[in-house]
């Protein structure tokens, strides 16, 4: 396509608005003064009858596909991860809330009372309840699963570090959980089996999940850790942007710069 020449909107304006050209002593007017230096009749006519803005936008949208596309398609692309992001790191913190409500419940005193069975001979013992430590042990199993899965997802520095902090203490311990029926699978989710765990020293289960240095009550502080990363990741990404028009700047993630690498 041929170069085109200088017009700026006031002039266009100035030839939509009425039938005629007008004269001015500007520097952007050509040497005849009219408003559109060498422009003819049918040129004039292509401009009042749209014919021109067609050409133009025709023009214009295939410059956009040599380059500008991919940028759009980034911009998309970017809005879209921060939209997952952002699902993401509310179900870590919702998850997270639900691994501490999880041990909270299982340092209940009523859940450790041992209840008075009676045998088929009639000998009355005190026992712990199996059937209730193990279903409550089975939902701290399900939440932590849980938990490590949607971390899995991030990619929020903060949550990461604390998910990896916790998967590995959790390893750790792994010859005091295989004790009382508890695996860790090569995804680092744990499985408990149910005839291994209810044959297990109740005491020992007991000390696992209770208590301030215990196991349970670490993996609750590290999951109050992944709350709060995740709470402030979802802080992040509702605020964050690029720099605007007037050059206002606030926080965005890796990803969006990714994008553009």
């Amino acid at each position: 396509m041929s170069s085109i020449s200088f017009y700026n909107s006031e002039s266009i304006n100035m030839l939509l608005s009425s039938g005629s050209t007008t004269r001015k002593s500007n520097s952007i007017f050509g040497s005849q003064g009219y408003a559109f230096s060498g422009i003819d009749l049918s040129t004039l006519s292509s401009i009042r009858n749209g014919s021109y803005h067609k050409l133009l936008k025709s023009y214009y949208e295939k410059e956009d596909n040599d380059g500008t596309t991919a940028d759009r398609t980034n911009k998309k692309d970017t809005t879209a991860d921060t939209a997952s992001q952002k699902l993401n790191g509310a179900a870590v913190r919702d998850k997270a809330a639900d691994v501490v409500d999880s041990v909270s419940d299982l340092k209940k005193t009523a859940l450790w009372e041992k209840k008075s069975v009676t045998d088929k001979e009639g000998n009355t013992t005190k026992e712990y309840d199996t059937d209730a430590i193990y279903k409550a042990v089975s939902d701290f199993v399900s939440n932590y699963n849980s938990l490590v899965e949607k971390t899995g997802k991030s990619d929020d520095n903060s949550v990461l570090r604390n998910a990896s902090s916790m998967v590995s203490y959790t390893k750790a311990n792994q010859s005091l959980l295989k004790s009382i029926g508890i695996t860790i699978g090569s995804d680092n989710k744990l499985s408990v089996d149910a005839e291994k765990f209810k044959q297990s020293d109740m005491a020992v289960v007991k000390s696992t999940f209770t208590g301030s240095s215990s196991f349970g009550q670490t993996v609750s502080r590290s999951a109050s850790s992944l709350y709060s990363s995740a709470v402030s990741q979802i802080a992040k990404l509702d605020s964050a942007t690029t720099y605007s028009s007037t050059g206002s700047y606030s926080y965005v993630t890796s990803a969006t710069y990714n994008k553009y690498l």
